[in-house]
Formats: C-alpha cells, sequence, structure tokens
C-alpha cells in the first residue's frame, strides 16, 4: 500500500503555480494525459492540491461504494455563491432531503407532461428552417434548451425581458465556475473580470428568480409546472412551506444544470452526424420508421435503440471535464492513503475516452453499446446522481427526432470546429446549412 507523499506528480509543474497553467492552457490534453501518470495522481493548483483517480474503478468508488467517505468538493463550494443549497451543491442529510422532496417532479408520469412542450417546440423551430437556410445550430439548440426549460420550470408566465436575460446570463455562470475551480485560492477570489462578471450574473439571476417567485405567490393561477412543486412542499422537520431562498436556490439549479449540457450535447450531435453520413442515415431510417412526423413519446423514446446509442457515444466524446469531491475520512484509494479533507477529483472527459476502456476511444461507434454502466457517467452516479436524467434524455432524444426527420444539417464548408473549455466542452462555434430530406416511412402527422 502506498502513503499519500508516494502518489505520484502530474508533470510540467510549475513553481508557484503548480499545474495550474497547463490546466488552463489546454484542459482537455492534460486530463487525458494524467492517466499515463498513475492511477491517483497529485495535481498542484497554487496551494490546493488535488489527487485525481484516473480509473473508472476508482471514482466508481469516490462516486458509489465509499461515497460516504465523500462530500462536495472545492467546484461545489465555490458555485455555492450562485446555487445557495440547491441540490447541485447540497450534502449529506440536507441533500439526501432535498432529494426526496423534490423526486415527484421528474417521475416518468410527471415527465410525460413536458414531452408535449419538447415536441411542440423543437417542431416549431424544425419548421421555421427550410432548405438552404444557414443557422447557428449552437445558438439554436441553446435557445431551443432554455425554452424548454423556463417552460417546464414556470409555464409561459416568464415575459420576454426576464426570457432574454436568463439566456444571457446562465453561460456566464457555466463558464464562471468552471474556472473558478481551477484557478488557486488566491484567484478565485480576486477582483479579476472573470470573477465579477460571474458575481454580477449570480446576482442577477437571483433578482429574477426573487421577483418570479413573488409574482406567483400572489398569483398562483392553475399551474401544473416546478416551480408550483417547489412552492407546495413543506419541510419535513417543521410541516412548514419551504421558504423563497430555498426555493430559488432549486430553481436556479435546476436551470443552469439543464440548460447548457442539453443544448451542448444536441450541437455536438448534429456535428457528428454530419461528420459520419452512414451513421446519419441509419438514425434516419429507425427515425422514419418509429417516429415519422408524428410527436415522440416514451414509447417511441425507448424504440430508437440507433438513435439512443448514437446519443450515448456523444455523451461519451463530449463529456464533463473536471469535477471534485472532498474526503470526510480517511480513504484508501489505489494504494494511496487520503487524509480527511483530501480533494479527490476526477473527468468524465478523459474517462471516458479512456483506451483500455473504450478501444479507439476518439472513434464514433454505437456498435460499442451496451457498456458497461460503472464505465459511462453521463449523468454521474451514485447519491448525486442528476434527479434531471430522464428529462434531458427525454428532451435530446425527442430534439433529435423533430429535427431529424425534416431536415438534414451539414456544416458549412470550410468551417473548423473546436471545442472550447467548459464545465461541459462546448462548440467554439456551428454554422450549418439546412438540407431538405424525404422521410422514408412512419409519416402520419
Amino acid at each position: 500500500m502506498g502513503s499519500i507523499s508516494a502518489t505520484p506528480s502530474a508533470p510540467g509543474r510549475l513553481p508557484l503555480l503548480g499545474h495550474a497553467w497547463r490546466l488552463w492552457r489546454d484542459p482537455m490534453k492534460f486530463l487525458l494525459d494524467l492517466r499515463l501518470a498513475g492511477k491517483v495522481v497529485r495535481v498542484d493548483l497554487g496551494r490546493m492540491r488535488l489527487y485525481f483517480a484516473t480509473d473508472p474503478a476508482l471514482v466508481h468508488q469516490v462516486l458509489v461504494t465509499q461515497s460516504g467517505s465523500f462530500e462536495r468538493g472545492t467546484i461545489f463550494q465555490r458555485a455555492r455563491a450562485v446555487f445557495g443549497e440547491g441540490l447541485v451543491t447540497s450534502d449529506g442529510e440536507r441533500h439526501h432531503t432535498d432529494r426526496r422532496l423534490m423526486q415527484p417532479g421528474f417521475h416518468r408520469a410527471q415527465l410525460a407532461r413536458y414531452t408535449t412542450l419538447m415536441n411542440d417546440n423543437a417542431r416549431e423551430l424544425a419548421e421555421s428552417w427550410h432548405p438552404g437556410d444557414r443557422v447557428a445550430l449552437d445558438e439554436a439548440m441553446y435557445h431551443l434548451a432554455i425554452t424548454n426549460l423556463t417552460q417546464a420550470m414556470f409555464s409561459h408566465s416568464l415575459d420576454r425581458a426576464h426570457a432574454r436575460e436568463l439566456a444571457r446570463l446562465v453561460p456566464v455562470i457555466g463558464q464562471g465556475a468552471l474556472m473558478r475551480a481551477v484557478l488557486p485560492p488566491s484567484l478565485s477570489a480576486a477582483p479579476l473580470p472573470l470573477n465579477r462578471r460571474f458575481d454580477a450574473a449570480a446576482d442577477a439571476v437571483h433578482g429574477i428568480i426573487d421577483h418570479i417567485i413573488a409574482a406567483r405567490r400572489a398569483d398562483p393561477g392553475d399551474r401544473q409546472d416546478l416551480l408550483t412543486l417547489l412552492l407546495t412542499l413543506r419541510d419535513p422537520a417543521t410541516g412548514r412551506p419551504m421558504d423563497d431562498s430555498w426555493i430559488r436556490d432549486q430553481a436556479v439549479t435546476i436551470l443552469n444544470a439543464g440548460v447548457e449540457t442539453t443544448a451542448t450535447t444536441l450541437t455536438w450531435a448534429f456535428h457528428e452526424l454530419s461528420r459520419h453520413p452512414e451513421i446519419r442515415e441509419q438514425v434516419e431510417d429507425e427515425v422514419d420508421a418509429v417516429v415519422g412526423l408524428r410527436p415522440v413519446g416514451p414509447d417511441q423514446v425507448a424504440a430508437l435503440d440507433y438513435t439512443d446509442r448514437f446519443l450515448k457515444e456523444v455523451t461519451r466524446l463530449h463529456s464533463f471535464l473536471l469535477l471534485i469531491r472532498r474526503t470526510t475520512a480517511p480513504v484508501e484509494l489505489g494504494g494511496a492513503h487520503l487524509p480527511a479533507g483530501a480533494e479527490v477529483a476526477y473527468s468524465h472527459y478523459a474517462l471516458h475516452r479512456d483506451p483500455q476502456v473504450f478501444p479507439n476511444p476518439d472513434r464514433l461507434d454505437p456498435g460499442r453499446w451496451p457498456a458497461r454502466r460503472d464505465t459511462f457517467l453521463p449523468f454521474s452516479a451514485g447519491v448525486h446522481k442528476c434527479i434531471g436524467d430522464t428529462f434531458a434524455w427525454d428532451e435530446t432524444v425527442i430534439t433529435l427526432a423533430a429535427i431529424v426527420v425534416r431536415h438534414r444539417l451539414d456544416l458549412v464548408p470550410g468551417t473548423t470546429v473546436r471545442a472550447r473549455p467548459a464545465v461541459l466542452p462546448k462548440p467554439d462555434r456551428m454554422p450549418m446549412i439546412v438540407q431538405p430530406r424525404h422521410h422514408r416511412g412512419g409519416s402520419d402527422r
């Protein structure tokens, strides 16, 4: 068994900065290369020390089998400026209680209410495009995802000004959360432009949600949305309604967790279809046969087997960069004895591109599924698995089907797409040309 002092260090450490410069400059390559240094690798960000678990079995220990010895780490602690005690930052009994309270809002029966709006919004977007149109697909998918989620959360009670402001602010928060996590502690609180933008965005989002909550309390109406659920919940310890700050924290968490990930996954999905015409034809054939121009319901989502495997490949290739947990007790991990308070990091992006787990990892191959569940973590695992995973997956499948059955989207010739670092790496741009399509089956409206 190895001691903590024997844990190998990532190469390229600089005085004072440690590995922060390498992680900042090219985070994807840095994280992929950690596997070569060991199963548990020390990474220094200024004075902060991380222990990176690079082996899927060890990450499974952190998230599932030894989860009782871990709490939220630095990336979540620094995100509390935005999310407060929302599900993405809460821990322990507080997290368990809040998750149990909110779970009914994400049951399959409740989600069926949202598939109608997902279908309607996706169809409306697809039918607004015509052959020869040039669309900024990344922007289109983002606005579709935020429309879906704000309607699911607030029905149609969100005015246009607030909707536009939320659409502008959510990406600022997402990028800022990642950058704050990898900055040394002394810089994460410094008056840098990045920090000022992050803090201003947090204040603005809080103000908008507080306004919406106050308006809903004054005029509840007859709505069946996520905000109505939150407003009707009661603290199990006191029997009193949950206070407005708690409701705001949950609403902000759902909004930020449920927009950028879905939009980015859809954008990458259409990019991959454009790059792989043989895969695109198989997806088209299946969507034509199973769905056609009809709305997509839970039965159709379940029947789209090849499409599901294609989307699993997209989410495998385009995964979360960096998450952190903190030990609450001494832990043995891969031979390293970590004390309480140690920051343990892992990367979905690197795990999902590990050639020992996924041979030819850079190849988009729907045929590799099904794979071992403990090696594929698109929505994390264990007690902190994403509560909205089914909502997000249904939305992704529904949107893809609604567009694929009507159009082909091809990348504008000469365009080079690069991944920009974010919590979930996103394309720097995605200009696409709308091409005509003729569905081959299941064409009833």
